[in-house]
């Protein structure tokens, strides 16, 4: 598949990620990467790609908008 066709995104292997700290309310998540995991699921990538892609996506309306975190929230959780 192109690079054309794929959303700029990142995939996270769960056995490269190691949570480091949580807040008490569950709002903030830290955790730390390990690269090489990353760099083996993901394929390579420029910046300027992926920012030229999220803009063609949100030029041809394949993105959402949001003014409020409920507003996303409540997409999230749909």
């Amino acid at each position: 598949m192109s690079s054309q066709n794929m959303p700029a995104t990142i995939a996270f292997p769960l056995t490269g990620l190691r949570p480091l700290y949580s807040s008490n309310r569950g709002k903030k998540l830290v955790i730390e990467v390990d690269v090489s995991s990353m760099k083996k699921v993901n394929e390579p990538n420029t910046i300027d790609e992926m920012v030229a892609e999220a803009k063609l996506e949100y030029v041809m309306g394949k993105s959402k908008v949001f003014t409020s975190a409920d507003d996303l929230i409540k997409e999230l959780k749909s």
